[in-house]
Parts: C-alpha cells; structure tokens; sequence
C-alpha cells in the first residue's frame, strides 16, 4: 500500500504554490505516494487527526495561528508533520516586518512543532541560517517548480541555432541583386513593431506591478506594451494607475498561461520579495527572456540560468562566439524602483540582446525532475524512519 502523503493548504488564492502541489500529486511521484491535498483554516484550534503517514503544511506561520499549529501537532502525535517555507524570505522581512525580533521568535517556535522544514530556494536557506532560528538538520532544500511540458511545447521565436546562422550570414554575406524595391524594403523595416512585455500574478503589494506601470509611464507608447494578468487586492489601484495609458492593459486573471506568454515578447517580474518566484522558470520554459528584481529566489534563478546559457550542441566560430556571448536570457534590475525598470525597458528597446537558448528551456525541465527527486528522497526516509 503506498503511504498517504496529506498537504494540508489554507489559501486558494496561492497561485504559484497550488499549481506546484497539483504538479506533484499529478506526477510520476503518485505510483509511490497516495497524495491528498486538502484546504483548511487555522484562525482556530482543530484537534483533528488525519489518517496519513506525513502530513505537510503549507500555511504562513504567524502569531495567530501558532495555537491552531500546536493543536495539529497534538492531534496527530506519531506522525511527522512537515512544514514547506513558502512565504518568507530576507526581502519580506525588509518590506513587511516592524519588530524582526518577534518575528524571529514566532518562527522560531513554528519550526520547532515541525519534524523538517523544507525550502524552495537555496538564498532563502542562506537568510534562515544566518536568523539562527531552526537547526541545520531540520531544514531541507527541496526546492521549487511544477510540470512544464505545455511550456516547453511553445515554439521559440528565434531559438539559439536560428540566431547563430543569421549571425553567421552577416558575418560572410552573400551577393545580393540590386533591386529597385531595396528602398521600400528598408524604409518598411525601419518601422519596428513595439515590443510586447508581460507581467503577471496575484495583483498584490508583492509583485510590484504598481512601480511597473509608473515605469510604463514614462516610456514611449509605439515602441512598448505592457499586458497584466491577475486579480488580487490591488486590482483597483493598479486600473487607477494605467487611466490613460493606451500602451498598458489589466486582462484579468487568465487560466492558459502558456498562450498568454505566446502572445508576448519578454516577461518582467519587479517583485519586492519571492522566496522563489515560479513566473521565472515557466517564462524561461515558454522562451521568453525576463527582466526580473535581483532579490531572494529570483537572483538564485538568474545565476543558475546564467550557467546555461548557451546549448553545447551549436558548433561556434570565434566570431560567432564572441557576439552570441553578449546574449542573456535574465537582466537584472539594477534598482528596485520606478527608474531602475524604466531604464532597464530602456535598454531593450534599444538594442540590448536578450535570448533564451534551447538549453536553457531544457534547464528549466530538469529543475522540476530534480524537484521531484528531493520530494522522493525526503519522504521515502520520513515513511522508513516512522514505521
């Protein structure tokens, strides 16, 4: 009989953390684990048992609900009760937090009810060793991500080996036959269409969508759009802010996220804190190039795709290799803040290269095998050690 792994979850509204908990119960992972996932509150003591082996909690620790976190543990004595960090990081403290001390102590005490914590980035392990506030063997990089084949599947607009051969041709171009259309033709093509950004995601205080339209503001109309899609608490501010802004449009929450980054050019993600910011990995799996904070699990994402860069199956030659090496798939935003995105658009609106190589796309599959590998390894030792 496989073990009843039960993730207990209590909001809906997590977007990015539902869809990598429904990847795993969907994925190859449910040949050996029976996985339920179920929706639950913890405003309030519950002391109710579960019939599981592990149980993994994916609700924000607070001081609120520590008492209902004591009455699970309690309640469910013998089996380990595993806790995935999904909310906090080093920059949600900076934007959010007035008292760091009782907020250390509040995790302090959630982590200790736990048997692991497990992390989804290795900057978020960093910032938590440096607080101090739980054991080295209690925490577990896990890691995070989902199933992407539906991303993967998006063709490139120009992939890596396309590009190397129209480098190629202007390096050693052929004879061309003058024409008297020659004119026209480049008269057409000096009239660029504007490049199509995208951003999307729970419309909150977090993805930092407001200094994104303030940036969109001051950039000119028919050289960039901006599309948006989400819904959230902020909807209402972020409509106010693009009044009047023909280059920028809110489209509502959109259930297909793979044909909304089809329709787009470049993917930028200005959030003030993400302890892993999945809207990276699937933007990169889709071959769209992103403009992203240089913060939390969005750095960590940048230097690892920076590893990747290029696919070891094109074949180079030294000139080639030298003008494909400026290519870069992640630009990081050297300053959170109005200007720092505008500038950073900027740059891409005139000329700056980026792209998204075919290993890179490739990348970003391995990421969830290699998810899903941590996930195996960790709760086959938990089920074997509480037997």
């Amino acid at each position: 009989m496989r073990p009843t792994i039960v993730h207990l979850i209590d909001d809906t509204k997590l977007g990015g953390v539902n869809l990598a908990l429904e990847s795993l119960a969907a994925s190859a992972l449910q040949q050996s684990f029976s996985f339920k996932l179920l929706y639950r509150q913890f405003n309030s003591c519950s002391f109710q048992r579960y019939q599981a082996d592990v149980i993994v909690l994916h609700a924000a620790a607070s001081w609120r609900k520590l008492p209902a976190f004591l009455a699970l543990k309690l309640a469910n004595i013998g089996t380990p009760i595993l806790y995935q960090e999904h909310h906090y990081s080093r920059e949600f403290v900076r934007h959010c937090v007035q008292s760091s001390t009782r907020f250390e102590f509040m995790l302090q005490l959630t982590y200790k009810l736990m048997h692991k914590v497990l992390l989804v980035s290795q900057s978020q392990q960093e910032w938590l060793t440096e607080l101090d506030v739980i054991a080295a063997d209690k925490m577990v990089l896990v890691g995070q991500g989902k199933e992407l084949s539906a991303f993967i599947a998006l063709p490139s607009k120009v992939d890596a080996e396309s590009l190397s051969k129209s480098i190629a041709k202007e390096i050693t171009p052929e004879p061309v036959e003058v024409s008297t259309q020659a004119p026209a033709l480049a008269t057409a093509q000096s009239h660029k269409p504007p490049i199509k950004l995208l951003a999307y995601g729970r419309l909150s205080k977090q993805k930092g969508f407001d200094l994104l339209i303030k940036a969109m503001a001051k950039l000119p109309a028919e050289q960039v759009q901006l599309s948006i899609a989400g819904d959230g608490e902020q909807r209402e501010e972020l409509v106010q802010l693009a009044k009047g802004l023909s280059h920028v449009e809110l489209v509502g929450e959109v259930q297909d996220v793979p044909r909304f980054l089809a329709q787009g050019d470049l993917v930028v993600i200005p959030s003030r804190w993400e302890p892993f910011g999945l809207t990276c990995i699937e933007a990169v799996a889709a071959g769209k190039p992103v403009i992203v904070a240089n913060l939390d699990g969005l750095a960590d994402q940048a230097e690892a795709l920076r590893c990747h860069s290029l696919s070891p199956s094109l074949t180079f030659t030294p000139s080639l290799s030298c003008q494909l090496k400026e290519l870069q798939v992640v630009k990081l935003l050297d300053e959170l803040s109005v200007t720092g995105i505008e500038q950073a658009i900027l740059q891409v609106i005139n000329g700056e290269p980026l792209q998204v190589s075919s290993e890179q796309r490739v990348y970003c599959e391995r990421v969830w095998e290699s998810v899903l590998d941590s996930w195996k390894q960790l709760l086959q030792q938990v089920v074997a050690t509480h037997k």
